[in-house]
């Protein structure tokens, strides 16, 4: 036990906050709400000594739990007990049942009736439920657990709410206070899986982070850059997203979706000069957005005569954020993603200041895609983009082409970039690359092994590199592309040093039976050649045999390079 005292607290802390804090996943959109959900995980440290007492009182105490549920749980009466409760800071509400077994459970905890000072964060998840109620029970309690928590928590500043449930109920509970804290809140999160229609009617003015998402969407078709028309949307109430006001001049984080592409900007308000107030009729100026995320809505498909009507009315709908001369101002933006815009995504961008943005992000955004370059983003630090199928694109106009124009492109600044295509065949790379200062490189595009050796080479900053291996789509083709591929190398280079800076080498194979372990042989000397390589990583179902190629290599005393470095070599799975 004394070995476990002398921790140095810096390590104590982060094994408690590893247990205090943990994950659960939420819809597609925003992938992961974060909540402090392991209180009785850390109820065994407070035994262990005094040491790891003190360190693990402040997150257990500081953080009052009512679980009503499968796990039901609380640690209200040992907080109340302990004289923590005025240091209190968050409340974490875990339901998996009916609303007015919420509000029993509130009362029988004791939480109800005490005014916590301190409490300024809410955490609210409702996982997946199929119970079912009355709708006049449901608003009843749903009544008593939104006046409950007001009562109870008159500084509430921070909401983070996750719904899994596709009943009525979701996060209504939430509703009414929601609304009554509007004017004081800091920061909103709402992720819902089912619809999220709340009845937003307050005005946020000190808002400063703004996560709403839901995964409820008809997806009924996908976008694609060879369509000759623009894309239709459904206007069902169901799909759209009800975001509050807000005012726009708070906000340092907006991450919403999906959203229709007109109107973007309605639910924003802006600061009247004049009067040097909050004015809900002026235009809207994000001057102190730093982090913007747009999630759009996905297509909805169309009868042919529907087909016919839009293509006549296509120009009169089509809206044209260049031509309103009122687009709000982001001064201040660093980061945008963009996902699933359905119009020209050229023209979009340019109404956010490319020339300031470090981080760029562009998902499913077919339209007039081929024509952008990423080197108008001068100051741009990392990039993460999915070029779209062109299957009917002019040769100038098509995946591979922009592929290769984008490592061409004068990106000084460039330090990451991630590039993603569903293309059935692999692509070749090009012969000579601009962004040598790059440092993190993902391809999620078919490539051939040798490839790789040649961006090692090119890119001599590189520490990070993400490839696929995936088949050729001929031996013809195989061999006219060898045949056309320019001789660079020397006859001993395979003892030639690929790079001395690259420390970790991710692998995903996308081969035909029999031809994983030829490639799998392939990445163990490519892995001899770079002495600074520390972790190869591959999927689960390969890693035995690149660690038998490895060895082969190590145990190869006839070997052209020096591979003492790959016993140091970590083998890891990617993560699914």
């Amino acid at each position: 036990m004394t070995n476990f005292n002398n921790l140095p607290p810096c390590i104590l802390t982060r094994i408690f906050e590893y247990l205090f804090w943990a994950g659960v996943c939420g819809s597609d959109q925003a992938e992961r709400l974060v909540l402090p959900i392991g209180q009785y995980e850390l109820l065994a440290c407070l035994k262990v000594s005094h040491a790891w007492r003190k360190r693990a009182a402040g997150l257990f105490y500081r953080t009052a739990l009512v679980s009503v549920g499968t796990n039901a749980s609380t640690n209200i009466r040992l907080i109340l007990e302990s004289g923590y409760a005025p240091k209190t800071t968050r409340l974490v509400l875990s339901i998996n049942t009916e609303p007015d077994k919420l509000a029993k459970h509130l009362l029988a905890s004791e939480f109800v009736g005490f005014e916590w000072p301190s409490i300024d964060t809410l955490y609210f998840y409702h996982p997946q439920s199929h119970v079912k109620q009355s709708s006049m029970d449901q608003d009843k309690a749903i009544d008593d657990v939104n006046q409950y928590l007001l009562a109870s928590m008159p500084n509430l500043e921070h909401i983070y709410a996750l719904s899994a449930t596709c009943d009525s109920f979701g996060l209504y509970a939430l509703d009414d206070l929601i609304n009554d804290r509007m004017p004081y809140l800091k920061t909103l999160t709402v992720v819902a899986q089912g619809a999220l229609k709340l009845g937003f009617h307050g005005q946020a003015q000190l808002l400063k982070q703004l996560t709403m998402h839901t995964a409820h969407v008809l997806d009924c078709g996908e976008l694609s850059a060879s369509s000759d028309d623009e894309p239709n949307y459904s206007l069902q109430t169901h799909v759209l997203l009800n975001v509050p006001r807000v005012y726009a001049e708070s906000l340092v984080l907006l991450d919403i979706g999906p959203i229709v592409p007109t109107n973007i900007w309605a639910p924003f308000f802006g600061h009247n000069e004049q009067s040097n107030v909050p004015d809900l009729n002026t235009l809207p100026n994000f001057t102190c957005l730093r982090k913007l995320r747009l999630v759009f809505g996905v297509q909805a498909s169309r009868s042919e005569e529907g087909r016919k009507t839009h293509r006549v009315s296509k120009h009169k709908n089509n809206p044209k954020p260049e031509d309103s001369g009122t687009y709000p101002l982001f001064p201040q933006l660093e980061s945008l993603t963009v996902e699933r815009y359905p119009y020209n995504i050229l023209l979009f961008l340019e109404n956010f200041p490319r020339g300031q943005l470090l981080h760029l992000e562009l998902h499913k955004c077919p339209h007039h895609f081929f024509e952008l370059s990423l080197s108008v983003f001068s100051k741009l630090q990392s990039a993460c983009v999915d070029v779209p199928e062109a299957p009917h694109a002019s040769k100038d106009q098509n995946e591979e082409t922009w592929i290769s124009r984008a490592f061409n492109d004068h990106m000084p600044t460039l330090r990451s970039l991630s590039l993603c295509a569903s293309i059935a065949h692999h692509v070749d790379l090009p012969s000579t690359y601009q962004l040598v200062h790059l440092q993190h490189l993902d391809l999620s595009i078919g490539m051939r092994s040798v490839e790789i050796e040649k961006l090692l080479l090119e890119l001599k900053q590189l520490r990070s590199l993400c490839v696929t291996i995936t088949e050729v789509l001929s031996k013809t083709h195989e061999y006219l592309s060898r045949s056309m591929r320019p001789k660079k190398y020397t006859k001993n280079k395979y003892s030639r040093v690929l790079s001395t800076t690259l420390e970790q080498l991710i692998i995903r194979l996308d081969l035909a039976h029999g031809r994983q372990r030829r490639a799998l042989a392939k990445a163990a000397w490519v892995a001899a050649r770079v002495p600074s390589i520390l972790t190869i990583h591959t999927q689960q179902a390969y890693l035995n045999d690149l660690a038998s190629c490895i060895n082969n290599v190590r145990a190869n005393k006839q070997a052209p390079v020096d591979a003492r470095h790959l016993s140091n070599v970590r083998l890891e799975a990617i993560p699914l």
